[in-house]
């Protein structure tokens, strides 16, 4: 006859179901995934790929303008665009207008202290979804100021890890030398960043952001055939 346990205590049978490797090993595929499913926010500038217009328009500098054009206060603004403040205002406004109202169209961006780089956002539907960056390689001729190929590649890189895919392609410039053109692509689910350049004299480093479904389409639309003009 086996025992019976004392009143008041409870009768628990402790079984071990898993080894303790096993579940470290269990949790650090948990983690692991965890920080996987993180997407990257993919920033030009202070603006967030796939943000509304209306709140690219309302933050940084364009957001500074603007509350600079409705309170006729330019004291923190480009002393370039001080001088035709009144217009650009207008333009400004106007661009803010018909990209928050869904119209598709491009906004260069004039407030920039940086000379060695132009930036260009797009926007379809209400919504931020590319920008092309341009920046100026350096040049003797310039007291070598610009940003190097090498250097915008490390910083990708350090932000979004390596590419997806590289292409160096021949290029020869208008006295005949031949140098190797670098294109990197990277590509995800949500966004599509594309890099190319130009080496040699009068150089250029050209940066494409797109949301995926952006860069899908301009792809598509790249390999369609030219219409018939006789049509």
């Amino acid at each position: 006859m086996k025992p019976i346990p004392p009143a008041g205590r409870a009768h628990v049978r402790v079984t071990h179901t898993a080894e303790p490797k096993q579940l470290f090993s269990f949790i650090v595929v948990l983690l692991l995934l965890g920080v996987q499913a993180t997407p990257v926010q993919v920033k030009v500038e202070s603006h967030s790929l796939g943000e509304t217009a209306q709140q690219f328009f309302s933050e940084s500098k364009e957001g500074v303008m603007l509350n600079a054009c409705a309170t006729k206060d330019f004291g923190k603004v480009n002393r370039t665009i001080k001088k035709t403040a009144k217009e650009y205002c207008a333009s400004l406004s106007n661009i803010r207008q018909r990209m928050v109202g869904g119209e598709s169209g491009d906004y260069k961006d004039e407030l920039s202290a940086d000379d060695t780089k132009t930036t260009t956002y797009m926007f379809a539907a209400g919504k931020f979804v590319a920008a092309e960056i341009l920046f100026i390689a350096p040049d003797p001729a310039m007291n070598n100021q610009g940003k190097p190929f090498a250097e915008i590649l490390s910083g990708l890189k350090g932000t979004y890890g390596p590419p997806t895919s590289e292409t160096i392609l021949p290029y020869r410039n208008i006295y005949g030398v031949t140098f190797d053109r670098h294109q990197k692509l990277w590509l995800t689910e949500s966004y599509a960043i594309q890099m190319d350049e130009q080496p040699g004299a009068h150089g250029w480093t050209k940066v494409n952001v797109s949301t995926r479904e952006m860069y899908d389409k301009r792809k598509i639309d790249s390999v369609k055939p030219p219409p018939n003009p006789l049509n």
